[in-house]
């Protein structure tokens, strides 16, 4: 059963969460399925995670993230999404972007969403798309990993996880790949940024990373034992600067503009961080010093 060609002729007050959950209920091989948004953007999924189904109802995925993304792939370059989940991120930017221009490299250590990544990227044979599955980290080796079932984009290191994933260091990857230089890092590793931060060290060293969009939680650094200002300050000791770059945390803030040639930061607005203690539940944008003139 392909619920999304069933609820296409739905009035919007009928696309809901309880009704798309009695039709898995009614229907219960029928939870894998394509789904449409941002327009043109397309992705395959598990409608049974809560998160996917709120962008399987609203169409829309991040509208934010999107624009940002897009401005800074807008002439080319190779896109790193660590974390990447069921892929939205990556998917949902492509039909803005000319993937002649472009490398996708997707980081996920949830060995079961590896098939729906695969699927997504089967739409787009020409596209120079790469699924790795692993876990991000600052060693070789492998780390416990505890398993989301329903919210899989909270699945987690965890000392006590149920399963053993290897680790990707991404300063190796982007040798054993012959990667250069990668225009945009998206990092969203449920807590683990500053060690997969801590992995790209040979990389910061040679200025080869540009743009970083990274998510800070306080209440899941604590996880951890660790506040957000070890991330930031990671970031500064290696040459970067840091931003507000969502909408809604420019309201009330200087809103500035970086002039880059090489790629779509002067399209942006953005608004320049200054840690103040306390929590923080936002995502910001790192930009390396060379580019932020």
């Amino acid at each position: 059963m392909n619920i999304s060609t069933l609820l296409e002729p739905a009035p919007r007050l009928f696309r809901r969460h309880l009704l798309v959950q009695c039709l898995l209920g009614v229907f219960p091989k029928s939870n894998d399925q394509w789904i449409e948004f941002n327009d043109r953007a397309k992705a395959y999924v598990d409608l049974r995670d809560p998160e996917v189904r709120n962008v399987f109802l609203k169409r829309s995925f991040e509208p934010d993230y999107i624009k940002l993304a897009s401005a800074i792939l807008s002439k080319g370059g190779v896109s790193f999404d660590c974390g990447a989940n069921f892929g939205l991120c990556t998917f949902g930017l492509i039909p803005s972007l000319d993937l002649d221009l472009l490398s996708f490299h997707l980081f996920e250590a949830n060995p079961n969403l590896i098939r729906y990544l695969e699927k997504s990227k089967s739409l787009l044979p020409s596209a120079a798309i790469q699924v790795v599955e692993g876990c991000i980290s600052d060693r070789p080796g492998n780390s416990r990993f505890q398993f989301n079932a329903r919210f899989t984009g909270h699945s987690h290191v965890d000392f006590d996880g149920t399963s053993a994933q290897e680790n990707i260091v991404l300063d190796d990857y982007l040798e054993r790949q012959g990667i250069e230089r990668v225009t945009f890092l998206k990092m969203d590793l449920e807590g683990q940024e500053l060690n997969g931060l801590r992995g790209l060290s040979k990389a910061f060293g040679r200025g080869a990373i540009e743009v970083i969009y990274f998510e800070v939680r306080s209440e899941i650094l604590q996880r951890y034992d660790l506040v957000p200002e070890q991330i930031l300050h990671f970031l500064c000791e290696n040459g970067f600067r840091v931003f507000y770059c969502r909408d809604r945390d420019l309201i009330g803030r200087h809103v500035t503009t970086i002039r880059s040639a090489r790629n779509g930061l002067n399209q942006l607005q953005l608004s320049e961080f200054r840690s103040a203690g306390g929590p923080l539940q936002t995502d910001l944008l790192a930009i390396h010093e060379s580019l932020a003139d």
